[in-house]
């Protein structure tokens, strides 16, 4: 159930905050509302967690199509997910990092497998998934999610597809 401030409501905090004493105990529980209202938006939306976990992160209009997408993946809308873009548009922070980190926030129950076509690429990303993970402004969003992370390299053998399968990362 969700506890987000409708966009009516934050303005008239936001107003409240121009009029009151700075230092008056009204202004420090609409400080502590705002924040909670934020670590909310975090746990429901993606993009919100990406622009929190990432302060330097520029939004485009092809990051929210994105976010939108990993939303309908989490929520179980959308069973399957390719993403086609050129090099350097965050397809791969989002996708193997970011959202691995969001999902498991709101799912500790799941598992995510993620693999990637070197040993070293997909043990990278999920250093960072559990490194976000350790964070406290990860905790301070997610503060009863602590997912196990495990890495599991296999023997890089190739499979009848012809496919090497160089590592894989399971988070219980």
């Amino acid at each position: 159930m969700s506890n987000l401030l409708t966009k009516k409501e934050l303005k008239q905090y936001l107003a409240l905050l121009d009029r009151l004493p700075p230092e008056s105990e009204e202004v420090k529980k609409i400080h502590l509302l705002l924040k909670e209202h934020k670590k909310e938006q975090c746990r429901e939306h993606f993009m919100p967690f990406v622009k929190e976990m990432w302060p330097a992160f520029i939004p485009g209009k092809h990051h929210q199509v994105m976010a939108d997408a990993f939303e309908r993946v989490a929520n179980g809308e959308l069973k399957r997910l390719i993403i086609n873009m050129p090099p350097r548009h965050t397809k791969s922070e989002f996708a193997s990092y970011l959202f691995p980190a969001w999902f498991l926030g709101n799912y500790p129950e799941k598992k995510v497998i993620q693999t990637a076509h070197t040993a070293e690429l997909a043990v990278n990303f999920g250093r960072k998934v559990r490194n976000r993970v350790n964070t406290p402004e990860y905790q301070e969003v997610f503060p009863t999610s602590c997912p196990r992370i495990q890495r599991q390299q296999v023997d890089g053998k190739p499979t009848k597809e012809g496919i090497t399968s160089q590592s894989v990362l399971v988070v219980r």
